[in-house]
């Protein structure tokens, strides 16, 4: 999906460095001081560099989720063929939200910022959007009448990151796992047409 072929081994280091460097200068200070800049000061590369492998710092922040939806696909595909669609948007959502926590309360409270562009759809590629648009537009008749596709799919984005914020500005008091399954399991009831 978002892997590029044509990257060298050095220059896949190189990107992992930038973005390895991005998410610990955000966990530190916050996303309004994670500048170019400071990435590739902490990183030791160069502004070119970072610019050969991102636009800007929205788009390297994307790649958090761009990464992990490739991995997505590649551990989770006869899963989700084999599933019917609360089931597919379920596997999809939980994965998302772990994949989040794994990275910390200090991350996810600064990545989930609304001044990020990379976690709004209507701006930029958002993998996990895709995904769970993919599916639903398969298996549109399995939605309850009133419901479509792409609405569905926005909401189920809110809902992951309404989840995941709570989770952070509740300093990880909670296991967001079993509240995200219960959420996100009242939530397909509502949308998706029950199956045997």
């Amino acid at each position: 999906m978002y892997e590029d072929e044509r990257l060298t081994e050095s220059g896949k280091k190189t990107r992992e460095l930038i973005f390895r460097t991005a998410v610990e200068v955000l966990k530190k200070e916050g996303y309004d001081k994670l500048t170019i800049r400071k990435i590739c000061a902490a990183s030791g590369t160069s502004n070119g560099s970072f610019y050969h492998f991102f636009k800007n710092k929205d788009e390297l922040l994307a790649y958090y989720y761009n990464i992990s939806a490739d991995r997505f696909i590649e551990e989770h595909i006869d899963e989700m063929n084999n599933a019917n669609l609360a089931e597919q948007m379920m596997i999809t959502y939980r994965y998302y939200i772990r994949y989040s926590a794994d990275y910390g309360v200090d991350f996810c409270m600064n990545f989930f910022n609304a001044k990020n562009r990379a976690i709004d759809p209507a701006y930029m590629y958002n993998a996990f959007y895709e995904i769970s648009r993919k599916y639903l537009h398969q298996k549109e008749s399995e939605l309850k009448e009133g419901n479509d596709a792409d609405t569905v799919a926005k909401e189920l984005c809110i809902l992951a990151k309404g989840i995941i914020f709570d989770w952070a500005t509740e300093r990880g008091s909670y296991d967001i796992t079993v509240t995200a399954d219960r959420m996100f399991a009242a939530y397909l009831a509502g949308v998706v047409k029950q199956t045997d």
